[in-house]
């Protein structure tokens, strides 16, 4: 079973620079932690056949995958069409959306309106994620060849609170022998990234067992060891060697 998981961002205003799109860091770190990887974030335009063939796409390539954004009332909300198009089925009320959206709206005192109730809607035979941080709920829609489609809201908070409700708790238990990678973290100062790598080349420092990865800023460069946990003893010499080969440039945080 892949353990790889693709993310589609939905919404012209994130490719035009109006809206900062932080979905894919938020899933990426959610995804580390219970031992998957998201392996691309496609972020596309509010187009209908932008929408299809990316969905298409993403799931010949895994067994899972996430799409985020164009849930709301606006003409310019276009995935559940577009997602009803693909997978040629209906858009229905969820009754269960459809009740939190009403509670919603009364718990602030306000009158639901029939644009407001659409944000219920979802593909016929999904399932309703209900979401706590706002209108518009997530849905899954299970695929044949045990393939599964996750639609969440655009909102980075309501992205957020669907995700930890509702899609970690799903993933731990499809991908339940999935483990969590091991990761070593050190920082140096004073030192650029080119003369790091510079002494590792010198003294013959290889990593065929684990990912490195350099993450310069602020005057300071993080550098992230990675491996399986079969690899562990072979990490835990690497740390070591790194830790001698920079220990004048090392800082202890």
């Amino acid at each position: 079973m892949k353990t790889d998981i693709e993310l589609i961002s939905i919404g012209s205003e994130l490719l035009s620079g109006r809206t900062l799109n932080s979905h894919a860091q938020t899933l990426g770190a959610a995804l580390a932690k219970i031992g998957l990887r998201l392996s691309r974030d496609t972020t596309i335009p509010d187009e209908i056949k932008t929408i299809q063939s990316a969905v298409r796409e993403a799931l010949e390539r895994v067994d899972v995958a996430v799409v985020s954004g164009g849930l709301g009332p606006t003409s310019d909300d276009m995935t559940r069409e577009a997602l009803a198009g693909l997978f040629n089925c209906r858009i229905v009320m969820s009754p269960e959306g459809l009740a939190a959206l009403h509670k919603r709206w009364a718990d602030r005192g306000r009158a639901i309106t029939p644009a407001a109730e659409r944000q219920a809607l979802i593909l016929e035979g999904a399932e309703t994620l209900i979401n706590n941080a706002g209108a518009a709920p997530g849905e899954r829609l299970d695929l044949p060849e045990n393939k599964a489609l996750f639609i969440l809201p655009g909102p980075p908070n309501e992205f957020a609170a669907v995700l930890a409700d509702h899609i970690v708790p799903w993933l731990k238990q499809r991908f339940s022998g999935a483990v969590p990678l091991e990761v070593r973290m050190l920082t140096t100062e004073g030192i650029g990234e080119s003369d790091i790598v510079t002494r590792l080349e010198a003294a013959g420092f290889q990593t065929s067992e684990m990912a490195i990865g350099f993450y310069p800023g602020g005057g300071k460069v993080e550098i992230r060891l990675s491996a399986a946990r079969e690899h562990s003893r072979a990490l835990e010499f690497a740390e070591g060697a790194l830790r001698e080969l920079l220990r004048d440039k090392l800082v202890e945080e």
